[in-house]
């Protein structure tokens, strides 16, 4: 999100645990090499397989608890969790403007009109404004007082409202109920259950036949993620002593601190005080926060290739001033994961450029909101503009993880 206009706070509040059982199945299963690298409980060698991870292309290997279930590679986490532009739980309700796009910042920087950036709405998507989504969008029903625009195909498990505007499907749709638009038209085959109208719909080919139910947005309890649960074990797991870090080293920040961050897994309890963190982050690097951020100034989070953050966040999110997360330039290599239900409020003088996790919390955005990157919340409100850019390099995060699990070998999940 570039700077928004008004003055504003920041203020993302996070508390409580989440629980994830599914998608362990697609992560990669290997053990984590940073574990080697002086952690307490594996020595005091750096291995010739980390040190080749660093210098390459492949994400850190979050370990978690090997008792409790799989390892998982961040880069496959990353992919899975963020395939599509944004993801809402619960209703997405807009009372102005909604675009989504998207653009690989591997080929350049971002450019307007890029096609593809899904968007998923487990429940009703609300509209007072104006929607244009450059990939598929499914939902659980639309509800519009604007037109619609989807450069992909559309899954609805209800019906289409608003009687005084149109959509355009470029794809296929499928709509488990009515279409109550002045108009409708799908540049593809068009399914409607025979109990239900198609109203006034164009299509190449209409299907009167039923449409199964979608649910585009893992949220439930079975299928979450638990970034608690990772946060938990590295809390005792991490590579603090092997540069010598504090984990207390951010717990009063008066004035400016800095704190550059290699490659590997580290722990801060808390980042805390009156004055503006800066986090530089220039390697391959997976940071766990569990006492969460309250700063009175402001935070910065800079990452810059070959940089790659998975940054897991519990105990609460404040940022009074400005909050500056990532580069717009380079939104995929920063992943963010939040565990708990307390609302994310972004207000003006805010940066967001990255990936963000938190399927228990909504997020609210004042004035207008561009967000290059993806969002995954339980539910979005926002009082301006909306734009999100999907970096789709996200999708291919997961290449360097090796397929098959790798027992008993500490092996880089870059490798």
């Amino acid at each position: 999100m570039r700077r928004l206009p008004a003055p504003g706070a920041v203020k993302l509040r996070i508390a409580g645990l989440v629980f994830w059982s599914a998608l362990l199945s697609a992560a990669c299963t290997v053990d984590d090499p940073v574990a080697t690298l002086r952690s307490p409980d594996a020595g005091t060698d750096v291995p010739d397989e980390w040190a080749a991870h660093c210098a390459d292309s492949g994400p850190p290997l979050l370990l978690g608890n090997p008792a409790s279930g799989p390892q998982v590679c961040s880069g496959q986490l990353a992919q899975t969790l963020f395939r599509r532009a944004a993801c809402s739980c619960e209703g997405l309700s807009l009372s102005a403007p909604f675009t989504v796009d998207a653009f690989r910042s591997s080929t350049g920087p971002y450019a307007p009109g890029g096609t593809g950036g899904d968007v998923g709405v487990n429940g009703v998507l609300s509209a007072n404004d104006r929607v244009s989504v450059g990939g598929s969008l499914q939902v659980g029903g639309v509800q519009l007082s604007s037109p619609l625009t989807v450069g992909g195909g559309l899954d609805s498990n209800g019906p289409l409202s608003g009687p005084g505007t149109s959509a355009t499907v470029a794809g296929d749709a499928r709509v488990n109920g009515d279409v109550g638009l002045a108009g409708l038209t799908v540049g593809g085959v068009l399914t409607v259950p025979p109990e239900f109208s198609p109203g006034p719909a164009q299509a190449s080919e209409l299907r009167r036949e039923p449409v199964p139910p979608v649910i585009p947005c893992g949220c439930d309890e079975g299928s979450r993620f638990d970034p608690a649960a990772l946060i938990a074990h590295h809390t005792v797991d991490n590579d603090n002593a092997a540069i010598g870090l504090d984990p207390a080293t951010l717990t009063d920040v008066t004035g400016e601190r800095v704190l550059e961050l290699p490659c590997g897994r580290f722990l801060l309890t808390r980042i805390a005080g009156p004055g503006h963190a800066t986090l530089r982050i220039r390697g391959r690097t997976a940071l766990f926060i569990p006492g969460g951020v309250d700063l009175k100034e402001a935070l910065t989070v800079d990452v810059q290739p070959p940089g790659e953050l998975d940054l897991f966040l519990a105990g609460g999110f404040i940022v009074s001033g400005d909050l500056t997360l990532g580069s717009a330039a380079l939104p995929s290599r920063v992943r963010v994961y939040v565990a708990g239900s307390q609302a994310l409020d972004i207000s003006a003088g805010s940066t967001l450029a990255g990936n963000l996790y938190a399927p228990q919390a909504q997020l609210n955005l004042s004035g207008n909101a561009e967000v290059f990157g993806s969002l995954f919340v339980r539910h979005l409100e926002s009082s301006g503009a909306v734009q999100v850019h999907h970096d789709a390099d996200v999708l291919g995060a997961g290449a360097a993880c090796p397929a098959g699990q790798l027992s008993g070998t500490r092996r880089s999940c870059g490798r």
